[in-house]
């Protein structure tokens, strides 16, 4: 966070928790202040504030500071004492004073709300990193894919994705946080969430390129297309049902069961070799990318951001799957949202890729399949194939008996390519242009081993 150290501190005479005392706010971010029997105390916004709320003339700071804090020294002491949640309540004279003082703690407390979608991958393209020691997303998964996406867009993508990255849940999927507390046997809440980030443990987390000719993002947590990509973004249409929506969906679609013809081909992990059929051509692209620069000239690719692994990394060990598909699912985390588990044996920096294919279900299995998703046992159906791969090649296809229709390839909860737009919400159809991938086209995915580092519960 970036200080105005010539800007003149404010100084106030004011009730703190309900003690007279002599109050200065310091251009270094410092609250100090002195009671009339001589003690001193001080809090620094950047290390022990967590936030503030103002109403009226009352100030009540939020604050996580060492349980023996009463010195006059700001800040904790090495980091080394046990912290507690404390809060000081702050007595302003007038209003006006208050007004002034909450002014200038905001400024101490360095949050970006996103405005629009991409927004959060704009911001942490451009930001300057120097000035922070981590980045904290309180959100849902989306901003978290857009900041880690922003990171490797930089030049400087190489030091950009060391910094640490936080996630504290208030979206609607939330996988990633539910993924974290989970691995640990920590109760899901935002509280728990909100320690994970303040502890500062962290550990190293796979991120996966997707990508489909020249067009390529990242992604963290998972990539799905058929049934559970359907039920996910085809449901908004009944939002205002709240959220049964997710049931009510899920059944019409297992009633009105859709297969997809399509291809898969992968890479499999050491344990993995016998899944799906051997192929003695292997799709290896040579990993040369090119950009231009705004001059239209040909740069080199560190010049224009990270371009991910070539498939041709991966050799010829290549096997594959045909259709048709139900439904097929990519994780790079177990959990895809708080009450959803799609891939139980999944690391958070292994790198590998947890595949989940059903080619072929009765119908009233697979509702009982639905309903154990929330503790990932249905992994262990007859009719569920679960393996891990190093590299992944989707090629999605039509609806089997209607050939006029394709589906939808959801990654991290955003659609990527769509091959039927009649089944949208009407005030939210798009052309097939304004994806970022087409349908139908191979959509690659290959898993850079712990590129990132995220704030964990526990080590």
């Amino acid at each position: 966070m970036e200080k105005d150290l010539a800007a003149p501190s404010l100084a106030e005479k004011v009730r703190i928790d309900g003690s007279v005392a002599e109050a200065t706010l310091a251009p270094d971010g410092a609250l100090r202040w002195s009671s009339d029997n001589g003690g001193k105390w001080c809090l620094t916004f950047d290390s022990e504030v967590l936030g503030f709320e103002t109403e009226g003339a009352r100030i009540t700071i939020r604050a996580f500071v060492e349980a023996s804090k009463g010195t006059a020294s700001c800040g904790s002491q090495g980091g080394l004492g046990r912290r507690v949640r404390r809060d000081y309540v702050l007595d302003m004279p007038t209003e006006e004073a208050a007004s002034m003082w909450t002014e200038k703690m905001n400024a101490y407390l360095d949050s970006l709300e996103t405005k629009h979608q991409l927004h959060a991958q704009e911001i942490a393209k451009t930001m300057d990193l120097l000035k922070y020691d981590g980045i904290v997303c309180v959100s849902g998964d989306g901003v978290l894919v857009e900041v880690v996406n922003g990171l490797l867009q930089r030049e400087d993508w190489d030091s950009a994705i060391q910094i640490p990255l936080g996630i504290i849940p208030a979206g609607t999927g939330n996988g990633m946080a539910k993924s974290l507390l989970h691995s640990v046997g920590d109760l899901y809440s935002v509280s728990n969430a909100t320690f994970s980030v303040i502890r500062g443990y962290r550990r190293p987390l796979d991120v996966v390129s997707v990508a489909q000719g020249k067009t390529k993002f990242f992604c963290v947590l998972m990539l799905t297309w058929g049934l559970v990509a359907d039920i996910d973004i085809e449901s908004e249409k009944y939002r205002w049902m709240g959220s049964a929506r997710l049931d009510f969906y899920s059944l019409l679609r297992i009633l009105k069961l859709r297969k997809y013809h399509g291809h898969i081909q992968f890479v499999p992990a050491p344990g993995y070799e016998t899944y799906g059929e051997p192929i003695t051509q292997s799709f290896c692209s040579s990993g040369t990318e090119f950009c231009k620069d705004d001059q239209g000239d040909t740069v080199t690719a560190s010049s224009c951001g990270y371009q991910g692994l070539a498939m041709g990394a991966y050799g010829c060990e290549w096997r594959c799957m045909n259709g048709p598909f139900i439904a097929v699912s990519i994780n790079n985390v177990p959990w895809a949202a708080e009450d959803v588990m799609p891939a139980p044996n999944a690391k958070f920096s292994d790198g590998y890729l947890d595949a989940i294919i059903i080619r072929d279900c009765p119908k009233s299995v697979l509702l009982s399949l639905m309903l154990q998703m929330s503790d990932g046992s249905y992994c262990k159906s007859p009719y569920v194939t679960y393996f891990k791969v190093k590299g992944f090649r989707l090629e999605p296809g039509n609806r089997v008996g209607n050939p006029s229709k394709g589906g939808i390839v959801d990654s991290d909860g955003e659609v990527i390519a769509r091959g039927d737009y009649s089944d949208c919400n009407s005030g939210k159809q798009e052309k097939e242009h304004n994806n970022l991938m087409a349908y139908g086209p191979p959509i690659e995915m290959a898993v850079d081993k712990g590129l990132a580092t995220i704030f964990s519960p526990r080590c």
